[in-house]
């Protein structure tokens, strides 16, 4: 049975305000093809569909027509859960409108974790579908007072699944959890507040495979065969630079896993920092102008007049600019005014050592007077 395990689509999001609609729809398009170039028997989706509790109507569309697509058009089935960013009520409220025999999506938590059961030619494989829970959700669901943390929510949800898994079946389990030890990114959500929120990889013992949902970047959470296949876009500039892939593989009938590979996505727009002087960068993309997303970091000492409008005409898609220097000033220092407010001209000179590292020059400071000598106008209406 040929597996492909994706997670963390957060259709509906933003990039410091821009949409990402045209890049969601870009790589979902690349998962539809290697449904069918892959001959994929299952799709798994590991939680955040969504990026809000609310999504768009934009975003429920692109969902809503890519299930449809690969439900029509390939043999393959379809796993999803929701994650700690989606509705749990409004991911599965038409749950029971589908094809129970193909597609299994789950999301309020249960205790009754009943798998999606598959044949291939070696038997039954079940697939436990866990959806990411709040910790008081859960306590209702299993009437457990005891639950008080993310683990104590997944051992609850795994020892349920187990009583629905047939003998003979193979397992593979789907949540959504930060496993300890795994690495973040600055885009992700926590899961828990006042408690710690990661769980030990051991939690899924006897399963076959684990693919999980949360952490933004691909990785192997423990053993080989409990995986991140991470989000297909990067959505934050600590992930610039990143390739994004999904997860595939065979599940033999022995359970072992082989073959077990990533396919990169190829995005529609990358997420690209440049940095160096401000006159370097718009030179360097005047020759190589760009629609990728992008940060600068500048370099430069001293005013600088717009650098975002200098660049954009080469990089339409300029999000953020960011002084290199200003930037480490504000992580080192405190920032506390010494002069009095009715200095102003003092409180100026002291702001600018703040955000610069030096107080004002002569010309600064001559500029400075006239303005200050000058009458306030107020708005007469």
């Amino acid at each position: 049975m040929r597996v492909l395990h994706t997670a963390d689509w957060h259709l509906g999001k933003t990039l410091r305000g821009v949409s990402l609609h045209e890049d969601h729809a870009y790589v979902l398009n690349q998962i539809f093809e290697t449904v069918v170039a892959e001959q994929v028997d299952v799709l798994i989706v590991a939680g955040d569909v969504y990026d809000k509790a609310s999504p768009s109507e934009a975003a429920i569309k692109l969902y809503s027509d890519f299930l449809e697509r690969v439900h029509i058009e390939t043999e393959a089935a379809i796993v999803v859960i929701a994650g700690n960013h989606d509705s749990g009520q409004r991911l599965g409220a038409a749950s029971k409108l589908f094809d129970r025999n193909r597609i299994l999506v789950r999301g309020p938590v249960s205790s009754d974790e009943l798998p999606l059961v598959l044949e291939d030619g070696a038997g039954p494989v079940a697939i436990s579908a866990l959806p990411y829970a709040e910790i008081y959700a859960a306590r209702r669901a299993f009437g457990d007072e005891s639950i008080r943390s993310p683990e104590d929510v997944l051992r609850a949800q795994i020892a349920a699944a187990k009583a629905h898994v047939p003998e003979t079946a193979r397992w593979i389990v789907v949540a959504h959890a930060f496993v300890t030890n795994c690495q973040p990114s600055e885009s992700e959500r926590t899961l828990s507040v006042g408690t710690v929120e990661t769980v030990p990889s051991s939690i899924f013992d006897g399963a076959n495979y684990v693919a999980l949902g949360h952490l933004h970047r691909p990785q192997i959470a423990g053993r080989d065969s409990i995986r991140y296949s991470g989000s297909p876009l990067a959505f934050g500039f600590d992930e610039a630079g990143t390739t994004k892939s999904m997860t595939i593989f065979d599940l033999n009938p022995d359970g072992q896993i082989v073959d077990l590979r990533t396919v990169a996505f190829e995005p529609l727009r990358h997420v690209r920092e440049v940095k160096g002087h401000l006159a370097d960068l718009v030179a360097d993309a005047a020759k190589h102008p760009s629609d990728d997303y992008i940060r600068a970091i500048l370099l430069d000492e001293g005013a600088l007049i717009e650098p975002a409008a200098q660049l954009r005409p080469y990089y339409p898609n300029i999000l953020q600019t960011l002084r290199e220097k200003a930037r480490e000033l504000v992580m080192s220092s405190a920032g506390r005014a010494q002069s009095k407010l009715d200095d102003p001209i003092g409180v100026i000179g002291e702001f600018l050592e703040y955000v610069r590292g030096e107080g004002s020059t002569d010309q600064e400071l001559e500029v400075t007077k006239e303005v200050l000598d000058q009458p306030i106008l107020e708005d007469t209406e």
